[in-house]
């Protein structure tokens, strides 16, 4: 009689064995098929808005990524192959243009990443509010961190950068610098003095 229920104990068990597993093959298939779909990314244009920082997938549709602090980055269809995750947020101030009469912060210091240049004929838009250029300063441009080389402080690797400068426009209400790429790093809208010059 024991020898009877082990069997019948040992049967259930491999049933259930092989029903599990074959429950599992179908759920393995799903999750590999979602993996596959996003790695190619959205073909339509994905728009984002948060506080501080904000992430999207953005595929070949582009789109635009933007913060409730001003600053918004535009990437247009055809600049991200395959499918890529890009953060918009807030970073560390820089005290390169505050130092100078001649210059004048526009708003924070944010960086996009990663870098990713525009597609040919087009161009990356980067955008803050600003009704009206205050008076006795001239047209506003874009800094942006460029990485200059590697460097070694304190027994630490780090990058050693320099700010670069694109000039920006008014456009409905927003300053607008349209550039062929973004580094990845910093960047900083910056008011120009007129009298200062």
């Amino acid at each position: 009689m024991a020898n009877a229920t082990g069997k019948w104990l040992a049967l259930s068990l491999i049933a259930l064995g092989c029903g599990g597993s074959q429950a599992a093959a179908p759920a393995a298939n799903t999750s590999n098929e979602v993996k596959e779909a996003s790695a190619s990314g959205p073909s339509t244009p994905v728009k984002k808005h948060g506080s501080g920082t904000v992430t999207a997938l953005l595929g070949s549709g582009g789109g635009s990524l933007e913060l409730e602090e001003g600053p918004r980055v535009a990437v247009p269809a055809g600049a991200v192959h395959g499918g890529q995750e890009f953060v918009l947020k807030l970073a560390a101030k820089t005290t390169a243009f505050s130092n100078k009469e001649s210059e004048k912060p526009l708003g924070p210091t944010f960086s996009f990443a990663p870098s990713v240049d525009a597609p040919s004929g087009g161009s990356i838009e980067v955008s803050y509010p600003l009704a009206t250029v205050p008076a006795g300063w001239g047209d506003p441009s874009i800094a942006y961190e460029i990485a200059e080389g590697e460097e070694i402080s304190y027994g630490e690797d780090s990058t050693r950068t320099k700010w670069e400068y694109e000039r920006a426009q008014m456009n409905g209400g927003r300053v607008v610098a349209k550039l062929n790429g973004v580094t990845g790093l910093r960047m900083q809208f910056v008011l120009t003095n007129l009298e200062a010059q």
